[in-house]
């Protein structure tokens, strides 16, 4: 009887070992990363993010401005920021150093992990 009680047991907990694992990576997948690489042949002056049905683009993303051929990591809390489909579908607006800007439409920034600007 206390042999059927305790595999019971082991089993009920070897079946929700696959569920706590699925919790855990549900919490870290709302950390974002993505890298924003510059190859436009100028600086990179600002990176602008928002929700695509926002009129208005947020604040610089950059700490620094990005050379040719350099990069800058981005890392946010999806649930922070506020973007449409949880926080991960953005337009992206990155400007350069001669005034000029390139526009990315509805990214997926949870799928990107890398944006190359050229």
């Amino acid at each position: 009887m206390v042999n059927k009680l305790l595999n019971k047991a082991m089993i009920a907990a070897g079946l929700s070992l696959p569920l706590v694992a699925l919790a855990a990576s549900s919490v870290f997948a709302q950390i974002v990363r993505v890298s924003v690489i510059n190859n436009s042949g100028k600086t990179m002056t600002a990176v602008y993010m928002s929700p695509p049905d926002q009129e208005t683009w947020g604040k610089n993303e950059l700490e620094a401005p990005i050379d040719d051929r350099e990069k800058a990591d981005f890392e946010w809390n999806r649930a922070d920021y506020g973007g449409s489909e949880g926080g991960c579908v953005f337009d992206v607006r990155a400007e350069y150093s001669d005034g000029k800007a390139t526009d990315l439409d509805a990214v997926d920034l949870c799928k990107e992990t890398a944006l190359n600007f050229n």
